[in-house]
């Protein structure tokens, strides 16, 4: 077998509490898994993403549900392809997600208050730290990585605009006064 070496995790979590389901499925959100079937979830293969599972499988016993992790190469069903194309479409999903706020964003500057921007900067900070944990998970370089990207920049060269002609506007002012 030459395919791709993946890993899944196959879970059956108690229907109660309610909380628990969330917080497992956050958690496999957070690792970049991706839901194959029902409760099968795959990442690829490797040591990272084996102990990322590894811990999964114990919180998910501890809360009273049983799990596994199996190594495999798909055989039948879904190519290894079509599974990247899982991952792809999940993170497209993910960027299309920032690249929203990072748009409504842009629209807020065009009168914002140097006190609006500055809460925009803050903004951004946080929508950077968020991509950056998406590209983490990125593994097989979606699409929607570049055009967020783009407008990111976009909006921090917005942001050094407003920035700038705040300046000018304080030298004018100091300017006037002396």
């Amino acid at each position: 077998m030459t395919g791709q070496r993946w890993l899944l995790l196959l879970h059956q979590i108690p229907t109660k509490p309610a909380y628990f389901r969330v917080k497992i499925w956050r958690r496999l959100s957070s690792v970049g898994a991706v839901a194959v079937k029902g409760a099968v979830y795959a990442l690829p293969g490797g040591e990272q993403y084996r102990e990322d599972f590894e811990w999964l499988l114990k919180e998910i016993v501890e809360g009273g549900g049983e799990a596994m992790i199996w190594e495999a190469n798909l055989v039948g069903g879904i190519s290894d392809n079509e599974l990247r194309d899982l991952f792809n479409a999940a993170r497209d999903d993910d960027y299309a997600e920032i690249g929203k706020i990072v748009r409504s964003l842009m629209n807020g500057l065009s009168d914002a208050s140097p006190a609006q921007a500055s809460e925009t900067t803050a903004q951004l900070k946080r929508l950077k730290t968020r991509r950056d944990a998406l590209v983490a998970i990125d593994f097989f370089g979606a699409n929607g990585r570049e055009a967020v990207d783009g407008m990111v920049g976009a909006l921090e060269e917005q942001l050094s605009a407003c920035a700038r002609s705040t300046d000018q506007m304080d030298d004018r002012i100091i300017g006037e006064r002396n």
